[in-house]
């Protein structure tokens, strides 16, 4: 159904917005009188913008009559390493801000996502006393990106990887350093492709996986603890159903056009540290 467009909202409304501070990652507490259709404790809790900056600020309302929320939860004890803090954690991010006494971050809850009339951005602020880092918001961004565009495989690929394939890779990018960081903090992206794109009952399946790592000492790591494990899967018969072929890559020294026919593999981005992929990709 095609939305009207409203004669009395147009670019003087859509700079109201703007001048007011209303931003994807933008933090808004709202009134007594502003329903909220989800569970929401007014006392501590807040709501964070979903919706992409240029869309809240754009003079359509009729192309664009909604703007995105979802509850913000403060964090007990923030920790940026954590899967919920590197976007690895698909269905909670903690967004680090500043402004509130003894809160260093909020949890968003994907699930707790609703929409409301955009013209609420001309009625009411955003609190500006909590601010949100840039490259915070660009994170923010980026996990929500994931949780829609996540890649699905075939059931029975995903049901033969379980079976050693994802346990043996798992293992490897959980391995401490000597920093005492996970190996995992040092991958910037794991890259898959496979054939065919079907549930097959029988027969292999063919799938190619690249790493890119942050530097030479992290792609030697990798392989060292990826060898043994992964060499049953490398043999001409392949291993629960799957040939496999991988390699790692310096991500510095990785080309576009090498990454052609291979898909982002977001389910397994827990095992990489996505606090980079922004900028990165």
């Amino acid at each position: 159904m095609q939305v009207k467009e409203n004669s009395s909202f147009g670019e003087i409304e859509a700079r109201q917005i703007l001048n007011a501070g209303w931003r994807q990652g933008s933090i808004f507490r709202p009134p007594e009188d502003f329903v909220v259709p989800v569970q929401f404790e007014r006392d501590h809790e807040v709501l964070v913008v979903c919706t992409q900056s240029c869309t809240v600020v754009s003079d359509r309302l009729g192309v664009d009559p909604y703007i995105e929320f979802l509850i913000g939860r403060p964090v007990i004890e923030y920790k940026p390493r954590s899967a919920e803090s590197t976007g690895k954690n698909l269905r909670q991010f903690h967004l680090p801000i500043s402004g509130i006494k003894n809160i260093e971050a909020f949890a968003c809850d994907i699930n707790t996502r609703f929409l409301v009339d955009r013209t609420l951005c001309l009625k009411h602020t955003p609190d500006l006393s909590i601010t949100v880092p840039e490259e915070s918001v660009r994170n923010f961004a980026s996990w929500i990106a994931r949780y829609y565009t996540r890649i699905a495989l075939p059931n029975k690929l995903v049901q033969r990887a379980k079976i050693g394939l994802y346990k043996h890779i798992k293992n490897a990018l959980e391995t401490k350093l000597t920093s005492g960081e996970k190996l995992s903090n040092n991958i910037y992206k794991i890259y898959i492709d496979w054939t065919p794109d079907s549930d097959l009952q029988d027969g292999l399946y063919e799938v190619y996986i690249l790493f890119l790592c942050e530097d030479v000492g992290t792609d030697i790591r990798l392989n060292s603890l990826l060898g043994v494990p992964l060499e049953p899967f490398t043999q001409v018969g392949g291993h629960d159903g799957i040939k496999l072929e991988y390699e790692s890559k310096n991500a510095t020294e990785t080309f576009v056009s090498e990454l052609v026919g291979y898909k982002s593999l977001t389910e397994w981005d827990y095992l990489s540290n996505l606090g980079d992929v922004a900028d990165f990709e």
